[in-house]
């Protein structure tokens, strides 16, 4: 038996049967309910609305049902949209004004997990206060919970009586109005695409033909049967990147399950790390826009900083983690933002990580420059990136102080960690694990001999 995970600002995951169960979902649904619940519209469940969607495990239909069972015990209304990527819930959730959503996913995690993900009515997935208050409600046992936290919804209020909006369509939709369509379709470009049999399936068609684009489908069955490891490394992508070269696509996109992570594959077949899918989509929407800023977090690549310098705009950092990306585009009212995992967090399109608005900004930077996907790689700022780990030895305090000491010359940040900045560009972060006792370490270079060195230097200090 694998040890409890716990509820974080990334959701909650664990493997179906053992540490994610119909009983856990059910608690936690019940839990996400009395928060709702406890909202501004005071506790008023026939006039609330939850969204809900999966990312197409077959795991996903049981959570499913263990949620709406929870929802009509509550008296809150719910609209089923069954398989929907991550980033379509947070669109449709902003659009149609509802109070919250759960999404049913395990993100990039095997098939044998699965998870949840809660959004809150600003279409903003749960802080970490609103987590606090969440795991409260969940620790409190179902028994003892007060009748009065409880509104019991007549059965005409169900959500079997509402419509459900075509999620995907209306996003795929909003995604073309905010790009130059006419540019993307006069290429006709051909596209290799692995969907990885989940939720990306119902929208990369729709998106695609909107586009004038030959779509070459891979793993495009909705039925979470993952034919590789879901998470869109490298070394997971062997197949895509032999059929772009095949196909003779002009370039090639992996999603990950939830379709908020994107990697690219230029047209020789060449797999392009996920940072790069980031700085594309900065090169693209700044070029378009000077004079604006842009938000990452402390362990993203330079590049992006490098190319909000070219067009006369800020680069601000902020903590690790998607909610504090967005909060920081948010509150420096930033034109785009992300970080290193794969996806531009573009405000105008959406306030998440999107796949699909990431590919849109590739192609549309492809078809303006007329240029191929490998040109358009090759003309970012280059950089080469490491990521590794070191057991910790001593406190944080004591590491940081012997790195401070060492590196008098460098520019420190403990905002997160420590992250350590010097005169040519180079850079290395240090954070510790929430869940072993290991710092990790991430750096960036402009040669890999300067990178190697750094890494040295850093893990003699600490050892």
């Amino acid at each position: 038996m694998s040890s409890q995970p716990q509820l974080t600002v990334s959701g909650y995951r664990g493997i179906w049967g053992e540490t994610l169960t119909p009983e856990i979902a059910r608690r936690y649904a019940h839990a996400f309910g009395l928060f709702i619940l406890s909202g501004p519209k005071q506790g008023l469940g026939p006039e609330m609305t939850i969204l809900l969607g999966r990312d197409g495990r077959e795991s996903g239909t049981d959570i499913i049902g263990a949620i709406i069972e929870t929802l009509n015990t509550l008296g809150i209304n719910y609209i089923n949209g069954d398989i929907l990527p991550t980033p379509t819930v947070l669109f449709a959730v902003r659009k149609h004004k509802y109070d919250g959503a759960i999404i049913v996913t395990a993100s990039h995690n095997p098939i044998e997990y699965n998870g949840l993900k809660f959004v809150t009515d600003k279409a903003l997935f749960t802080d970490e206060n609103e987590v606090a208050k969440i795991k409260k409600y969940y620790e409190k046992e179902i028994s003892n919970i007060k009748q009065k936290e409880i509104i019991h919804a007549d059965k005409n209020n169900m959500s079997s009586e509402f419509p459900v909006p075509n999620f995907p369509r209306e996003h795929a939709d909003h995604i073309l109005k905010n790009i130059d369509v006419a540019s993307i379709q006069s290429q006709k470009f051909k596209v290799a695409v692995d969907m990885i049999n989940a939720s990306a399936c119902v929208v990369d068609p729709y998106l695609f033909s909107q586009l004038n684009i030959e779509l070459v489908p891979l793993n495009n069955i909705p039925n979470g049967k993952f034919t590789h490891k879901p998470e869109p490394l490298k070394e997971n992508l062997s197949e895509i990147a032999q059929l772009v070269k095949s196909s003779g696509s002009d370039v090639g996109f992996a999603h990950d399950p939830d379709a908020d992570r994107l990697v690219v594959i230029d047209e020789t077949g060449t797999i392009i790390s996920e940072e790069h899918t980031l700085a594309l989509g900065v090169e693209n929407v700044l070029s378009k826009y000077p004079n604006n800023d842009v938000v990452i977090n402390m362990s993203t690549s330079q590049m992006n900083c490098d190319i909000a310098q070219k067009y006369n705009g800020e680069c601000i950092r902020t903590k690790v983690g998607e909610a504090n990306v967005v909060s920081g585009i948010i509150e420096n009212q930033a034109i785009i933002g992300g970080e290193g995992g794969g996806s531009s967090i573009y405000p105008t399109i959406n306030t998440a990580r999107d796949s699909f608005v990431s590919l849109a900004l590739v192609l549309e930077l492809m078809a303006k420059r007329n240029q191929k996907a490998s040109i358009c790689v090759s003309e970012l700022p280059k950089y080469f990136m490491r990521k590794d780990k070191m057991p910790v030895s001593g406190t944080l305090e004591k590491i940081y102080n012997k790195m401070k000491l060492h590196f008098k010359d460098a520019k420190t940040n403990e905002l997160d960690g420590l992250r350590l900045d010097f005169s040519d560009s180079s850079w290395i972060h240090l954070r510790p694990s929430n869940t072993e006792p290991i710092i990790r370490l991430i750096g960036e270079s402009k040669t890999q001999e300067q990178l190697d060195n750094l890494f040295i230097e850093v893990k003699n200090i600490m050892s």
